[in-house]
């Protein structure tokens, strides 16, 4: 898998900031869990549901990257 690219950092930053947004809105605690937040949205709107998932799990992949960056770069110091 290649380097993520600025896109998709801006990605992951811009669903960071999405979510953020829906438990605001849906006036949810901000300590939600991940499961917990997905069962409101289903109720809520399927829509929003679908593309919160579909967006979840582009920044997920951008995530994993990035751990195994973390994991194999050499130790400095």
């Amino acid at each position: 898998m290649p380097e993520p690219s600025t896109t998709q950092i801006r990605e992951a930053l811009k669903f960071s900031q999405f979510r953020f947004k829906l438990i605001e809105f849906l006036k949810l605690p901000f300590d939600i869990g991940e499961s917990a937040l997905r069962e409101v949205l289903e109720r809520t709107s399927s829509d929003v549901y679908r593309n919160y998932l579909a967006r979840a799990e582009r920044v997920d992949e951008i995530l994993k990257f990035e751990d195994t960056l973390e994991m194999t770069a050499p130790a400095f110091g």
